[in-house]
């Protein structure tokens, strides 16, 4: 806390109060209009403010005019919850200061309430030291981070274009408060999406051998596909491959042998060649484990490549050592933390603009090893003593590309 700057220690209750707000009215989907609305109330009626809002699923743009001209630099947040129902135990911070979500089937569960008040606090202590520095600082809030590639419709509506450089942060669970995360290079996975469907004769489960068996087809599919990671790929590859959906036949009639089988799942890898083996073995497994159960199951597969690898500008993080440094001691900053299998789309504005994503620890010290959840958890419970190091780490940046 010593080296947070006075500015920002000041502010502080005020940035408990947005992520407050916003954790108790969590909005889930393409887009957050209540959220849009509140975000845009802080800055209002100012001078030297530009906001920019109107186009579907594309969130929300606040430029900070400086005293001078100069680059413009842009630093996202993204706004949307999940469809989760929040812990209620008496623990739980938001339960306990009577902030949990309003909404039973919502919740903030990934950070992006701690994330959208970091941004607007930002904001707030730039806009007051906006004459000590020039160009145009760029506040991105964007939606639908969650399955909905809000950060491509930001791309695509003109919001990096002639942007210098932009950054985002992303809580950390398995960091402690203090602590920051970088990585040059692919930091975030890129993520596939799939779902095998197989159709054939279905027949009655006393007659099999009229039948084509979909179901046995479909068990031994799921069986063989792991081969891809132990076999077909080098063990240096970093990449899974998981099944999360299975659907066959009904329940009241178990003693139907369903003609269609489907299941699904997702990939993912830090590398383009990887991404496509995956797929091309994944369409050879299916077909050929199909034919050796029976010559009339038929196999369909339907992709979704999700989000692109995120990958980080090695110069660009190497400057963001320098700068981190400076209120970060060594042994809490983490300049080549381990990337992880999650998936950021995030990974759009990069492949536009130059620039990074850096992980911000929000566990305490203190806190037990069995209250240590993930991002997603119903318990997720970060320290809101992190807001006050996000925000240092965003003026940092700030002051260093544009005093």
């Amino acid at each position: 806390m010593k080296n947070i700057d006075k500015d920002i220690l000041e502010h502080f209750e005020q940035i408990k109060i947005y992520r407050r707000h916003i954790h108790s009215n969590p909005e889930v989907g393409p887009e957050q209009p209540q959220t849009v609305e509140y975000v845009k109330s802080q800055f209002k009626g100012l001078e030297d403010i530009v906001i920019t809002h109107g186009l579907e699923k594309a969130g929300l743009v606040v430029d900070i005019l400086c005293a001078k001209k100069g680059e413009t630099i842009a630093f996202r947040g993204d706004m949307d919850a999940l469809n989760l129902c929040e812990s209620s135990e008496e623990i739980h911070l938001p339960k306990k200061e009577s902030f949990r979500s309003k909404d039973e089937t919502k919740m903030h569960a990934c950070g992006h309430d701690m994330h959208t008040a970091i941004l607007i606090g930002f904001g707030q202590i730039i806009y007051k030291n906006r004459n000590k520095l020039k160009g145009k600082v760029r506040l991105l809030f964007q939606p639908g981070e969650e399955g909905y590639g809000g950060a491509k419709q930001m791309v695509d509506a003109g919001y990096l274009d002639g942007v210098k450089n932009v950054f985002a942060l992303h809580c950390w669970p398995n960091l402690e408060v203090g602590q920051i995360g970088l990585r040059k290079g692919a930091y975030f996975a890129s993520v596939n999406h799939f779902i095998v469907k197989v159709s054939g004769i279905g027949g009655h489960g006393a007659s099999p051998e009229k039948a084509s068996d979909q179901v046995l087809a479909v068990s031994a599919m799921i069986t063989n596909l792991q081969s891809i990671l132990s076999r077909r790929l080098s063990g240096l590859d970093q990449r899974v491959l998981s099944i999360g959906y299975v659907n066959a036949g009904n329940q009241n009639s178990t003693g139907v042998l369903p003609s269609i089988a489907k299941f699904g799942g997702t990939f993912r890898t830090f590398d383009v060649k990887v991404q496509e083996k995956i797929k091309e073995e994944l369409k050879n497994i299916c077909e050929y484990t199909a034919k050796t159960v029976h010559p009339s199951c038929e196999v369909e597969i339907e992709y979704t490549n999700e989000y692109p690898q995120t990958i980080n500008n090695d110069e660009v993080v190497e400057n963001l050592g320098n700068v981190f440094s400076e209120f970060i001691e060594s042994n809490n900053l983490f300049k080549e933390y381990i990337p992880t299998l999650g998936a950021e789309d995030f990974s759009y504005m990069l492949q536009k603009v130059p620039g990074a994503l850096f992980l911000l620890g929000v566990t305490p010290k203190t806190r037990e090893e069995s209250r240590r959840v993930f991002l997603h958890h119903p318990a997720f419970d970060p320290d809101e003593e992190a807001l006050l190091y996000g925000v240092q780490a965003f003026k940092k940046i700030a002051f260093n590309l544009m005093s």
